[in-house]
């Protein structure tokens, strides 16, 4: 065997087949000789095969064409124009309301309370929820990559993904089924995961999670509403880990008591990531 030490980048590569033969040798001597080990990587590399097979219909078909350059660029193109217009129109406003505030300034009291207008952009989190929520409730074809029917093999996945355990809250008493879920990619370099849920009537409910180090401990609930998607939800922060619950065509008490059950499953969840390195697809 060579003299090299084994490393979890060895073992990751032996799981995915892209050791040089030489090295190949050397880390199956050493799996022999590391029965605990060769355990782990033998059930890793089955889970990669089974991840492969699911997720083999999503890869084989065609990119829609709402994801292709072309059509993304004409949707940024068009935002980017509407973006234009808005500001023009509120410049005017700002313009009118100066010469009015000005011909009426006599009418207004001196001392009287000035109206607080806040203004914040969209937190990062909130925004990537909003979006994937947009673009995978609408997919009749394939809005969820992995199906509820292999929930467990799911959460292994996207549990080593985000190095972190990851449930699926059982929203049965609130009308909700698990249909499945996906993994995407979130700002920073920090994955994410969507799950997705549906109701009888086929409304879709999703939960977005995701490594959320913008504020220190935890927050309340805060309502989000994207008044131009028509989506709306609840999101907070819990031990650096963000949540979203978003939806469309369900009012607000409704989507608290959505966000309460939600709340309530995940906190029985464990902060400490599992230690196992994700597999590779």
């Amino acid at each position: 065997m060579g003299s090299f030490p084994v490393t979890e980048d060895d073992l990751q590569a032996w799981i995915d087949g892209r050791l040089p033969s030489g090295r190949q040798r050397d880390i199956e001597a050493w799996l022999e000789a590391n029965p605990e080990a060769a355990a782990r990587c033998r059930a890793m590399a089955a889970e990669r095969e089974a991840l492969r097979a699911a997720l083999r219909p999503s890869h084989d078909a065609p990119i829609p064409a709402r994801l292709r350059v072309a059509h993304i660029q004409a949707q940024q193109d068009h935002a980017r124009a509407q973006g234009w217009r808005r500001t023009a129109a509120v410049l005017a406003w700002v313009v009118l309301g100066a010469g009015l505030g000005w011909a009426g300034h006599g009418l207004v009291p001196a001392g009287a309370p000035r109206p607080v207008v806040a203004q914040a952009g969209p937190r990062p989190m909130v925004a990537e929820a909003i979006a994937a929520h947009l673009v995978f409730v609408a997919d009749a074809r394939r809005p969820v990559e992995v199906a509820a029917q292999q929930e467990d093999l799911l959460l292994r996945w996207l549990s080593n993904r985000l190095s972190r355990p990851v449930s699926a809250p059982n929203l049965a008493a609130q009308g909700y089924r698990l249909m499945g879920g996906r993994l995407l990619p979130g700002a920073g370099g920090d994955p994410a995961a969507q799950l997705m849920y549906e109701d009888a009537a086929g409304a879709r409910l999703t939960l977005y999670l995701r490594a959320d180090r913008a504020e220190e401990g935890e927050t309340a609930f805060r309502f989000t509403d994207d008044a131009a998607g028509g989506v709306s939800g609840f999101w907070w922060v819990d031990r650096g880990f963000g949540y979203a619950v978003l939806a469309q065509g369900i009012d607000r008490p409704a989507l608290l008591g959505l966000a309460e059950a939600v709340h309530r499953q995940v906190l029985t969840t464990p902060a400490a990531p599992n230690g196992r390195p994700a597999p590779s697809l």
